[in-house]
């Protein structure tokens, strides 16, 4: 079984990849190109045109990849390329703070880690890793991605999200999340007090992309007892610098 779903993929990307090559193509015309047999030619085609990466011309018949197949490549270059150019900046942040510093993307209603950097003195693991998810709600800098919210918004990505207690810190109450995004909004910090793991503690700020929607976030990642008064409001000097450096080469602020 695991080999025919493999050939069925190696299939899949033949066409796909001739189509992106040579552009509108018949059905003979593909399986005389690729070898496969015009049942299996079909069969591929009606997958991708049922998901939508796929269209027939009317005149001709012919078949050809639709935006849909852009917009997966463009996001991906995109997300790569935000990360190649923000990296610099979240690893001079992470060696300032001798802390870990984290880059994340929103997910539906959850945050996806894209990048982690960990200072080469620091001997404190977190139990984060690139491609990782967490609900919005339960980390710091989720919740600075949700303070760009309205309060409508919130709701229903609350209602949306599946929401764990992690720890009896965790925020399982929407009414003491919304209270502490009344904060967050003004002063552009979010935090995690052992909401996700016990003794790590986490401050996390929101970044635009280019088009000024909020769905990048930084967040850097600390045992509690190293977070205290004034080491906190350093930390956060460093990671606000950041995130201006940051938008100035991947985003661009909202007006108003």
């Amino acid at each position: 079984m695991a080999k025919e779903t493999i050939q069925s993929v190696e299939r899949t990307f033949q066409v796909i990849e001739l189509l992106a090559e040579k552009g509108a193509m018949g059905v003979r015309e593909i399986g005389h190109e690729t070898g496969l047999h015009s049942t299996v030619v079909h069969r591929v085609l009606g997958t991708l045109v049922d998901l939508g990466y796929a269209g027939q011309e009317e005149e001709t018949g012919k078949y050809l990849l639709t935006y849909k197949m852009l917009a997966v490549g463009n996001s991906i270059q995109e997300r790569n390329s935000v990360v190649k150019l923000a990296h610099p900046y979240l690893a001079a942040l992470s060696e300032e703070c001798k802390e870990t510093v984290h880059f994340v993307e929103r997910a539906g209603t959850n945050i996806r880690y894209i990048d982690k950097i960990t200072p080469s003195a620091n001997m404190f693991a977190t139990g984060s890793h690139v491609g990782l998810e967490f609900p919005l709600a339960g980390t710091a800098v989720g919740k600075a991605i949700l303070s760009e919210l309205s309060e409508a918004e919130v709701k229903a990505v609350w209602d949306d999200s599946q929401i764990v207690q992690y720890t009896p810190n965790t925020i399982c109450d929407l009414d003491r999340l919304l209270e502490e995004l009344k904060d967050t909004r003004k002063t552009g910090f979010a935090y995690d007090m052992e909401e996700r793991e016990a003794g790590l503690f986490c401050v996390g700020v929101s970044v635009p992309d280019y088009k000024g929607d909020y769905v990048y976030g930084i967040s850097i990642s600390a045992p509690l007892a190293r977070m205290q008064e004034e080491r906190l409001e350093e930390v956060k000097k460093h990671l606000w610098d950041t995130r201006e450096r940051i938008i100035g080469v991947i985003g661009k602020k909202k007006n108003g």
